[in-house]
């Protein structure tokens, strides 16, 4: 008779869950769209369509939004090659992510607060807390320093540490290796399709805290049961301590 295994380790994706930098992530590339095709492209119909995009690695946000307004980059950038147009998108949205990260007071008023709540309260209960996030190591560490988290993970994994980005499980799975844990044994916070797809992908159970951007998408793909998906993150806590205590050996 198998024995329910109680959870040890709780893995936190970073954009969209412990901080709303999708949003910030969505206008740093609506403006760069529009600034690099000269208002041609405006920014409310990149926002519109990147909840697309969420949860994917930098590189393919860049080529997706690439094809999606090659005609528009390509005629005001003049190149029809998409490698240059992606390259000239990355760089302005940078320049312009950048700015954005400079801004601690900008980032402070996008903080997921009932998230961080959650995270406060199991690290007081000595769970071992994991950052698996697709960002990329200067943006997660400025990021989650900026909150006044990054030293309070035991593990902190970005994009830069697998060879393949969600929804594939690389990052879910170096980190239960690290610790020496079964898949069982790791609970992971997720708020997007593909973030869904990589916990489940590497057997672990999984909460999908939901936002604007990601709400629909989270319900319209049917990977979770409701009970999984929190809408209303005022019950956020209250929803995965029940969870973490009828787990308990």
């Amino acid at each position: 008779m198998n024995t329910i295994q109680s959870i040890k380790a709780v893995l936190f994706d970073l954009d969209g869950t412990l901080i709303q930098t999708e949003v910030l992530k969505a206008d740093s590339y609506a403006m760069a769209i529009s600034e690099l095709t000269q208002g041609a492209v405006d920014k409310k119909q990149v926002s519109d369509i990147f909840n697309q995009f969420v949860g994917l690695s930098r590189t393919e946000v860049v080529q997706g939004l690439a094809k999606h307004y090659y005609k528009e980059l390509s005629t005001h950038l003049s190149s029809d090659d998409l490698e240059t147009i992606g390259e000239k998108l990355i760089e302005k949205r940078l320049a312009l992510y950048r700015e954005i990260l400079d801004n601690t007071e900008l980032l402070s008023k996008h903080f997921c607060t009932y998230t961080l709540g959650l995270f406060h309260r199991l690290k007081r209960e000595n769970y071992t807390l994991v950052l698996a996030t697709m960002s990329h190591l200067p943006e997660a560490k400025k990021v989650t320093e900026a909150i006044g988290i990054y030293d309070q993970f035991d593990l902190v994994l970005t994009r830069d540490d697998v060879a393949n980005g969600k929804p594939a499980p690389d990052i879910y799975k170096k980190a239960k290796e690290h610790f020496g844990l079964n898949s069982e044994q790791c609970l992971v916070i997720e708020d997007s399709p593909n973030g869904i797809m990589a916990a489940q992908n590497a057997g672990m159970p999984v909460f999908a805290v939901t936002n604007s951007i990601t709400r629909k998408s989270v319900h319209d793909c049917k990977l979770l049961d409701p009970r999984f998906i929190v809408d209303d993150l005022t019950q956020l806590e209250t929803v995965v301590c029940s969870y973490l205590e009828s787990r308990t050996d």
